[in-house]
């Protein structure tokens, strides 16, 4: 299904070399679609000047040379393009199983949630890896990825207060979303576990393990299983789950 003549995207410009093109202003996997859709074409039409594209929720952010191709000119290729935008355009995407210690030193808020959910700790960690997180977008630091959605249960607003500083490969949640730390940072959301895995790499092409459109899925494994981590395991890992 195309996308009708009154819908979005519409555009504006950001900067003096960068276009948005903006859709729906919602976060759902039907927008996000439309916008893998739409992002794939323009890599299709191999438009010159273009730079680089940068998915979000809700929004497409192309970043362009103004001395190769005019704002006005990019806008009237990327309408042209709208029409063949479809729902049908196959989109390539993979799904990632990251091995999650959960609760205890490594899950420090599951407790707290599963009080306010009503629910045990077991059952929290349960819901968590009951299904598989859709990535919206990556963003905030280098390689996070924005996924969901977490079971209505578990959804709460972020943390009155939050921490300072915490450590790369927490696992975390709040509201709809669940979060995976690429590097050490502050944080206001809910932690649940911790991943030995490398989620982003910058001696690696790409440096990112995950993109827009992926899908991941929590697995948990035990406190023995994170502290002997290493990169044959993460090797067997990928074997078993990954390939």
């Amino acid at each position: 299904m195309s996308i009708e003549n009154n819908q979005y995207p519409s555009y504006y410009p950001m900067g003096d070399r960068a276009i948005v093109a903006q859709f729906e202003n919602i976060i759902s996997i039907d927008v996000s679609r439309k916008i893998q859709s739409f992002l794939y074409m323009i890599k299709k039409q191999d438009i010159k000047g273009v730079i680089e594209l940068l998915p979000a929720y809700n929004n497409l952010t192309i970043v362009y040379n103004p001395v190769i191709i005019k704002y006005d000119e990019l806008v009237m290729e990327f309408k042209k393009i709208e029409k063949d935008i479809s729902d049908d355009v196959k989109i390539e995407s993979k799904t990632v199983h990251i091995p999650v210690a959960f609760g205890g030193e490594y899950g420090l808020d599951i407790d707290e949630i599963a009080e306010r959910a009503d629910l045990t700790s077991s059952e929290v960690i349960k819901k968590l890896q009951s299904k598989s997180y859709y990535v919206y977008m990556i963003g905030f630091i280098a390689g996070y990825p924005y996924c969901g959605n977490i079971d209505e249960k578990l959804r709460f607003k972020r943390r009155s207060n939050p921490r300072m500083s915490v450590k790369k490969g927490t696992v975390q949640i709040a509201d709809k979303q669940v979060g995976i730390f690429t590097m050490d940072a502050p944080s206001g959301w809910h932690i649940v576990g911790w991943t030995p895995m490398e989620v982003f790499n910058p001696h690696h092409l790409p440096p990112g393990l995950l993109s827009a459109g992926d899908y991941v899925k929590l697995e948990p494994v035990s406190s023995d299983f994170v502290k002997t981590w290493d990169k044959e395991k993460e090797k067997e890992w990928n074997r078993n789950w990954n390939m």
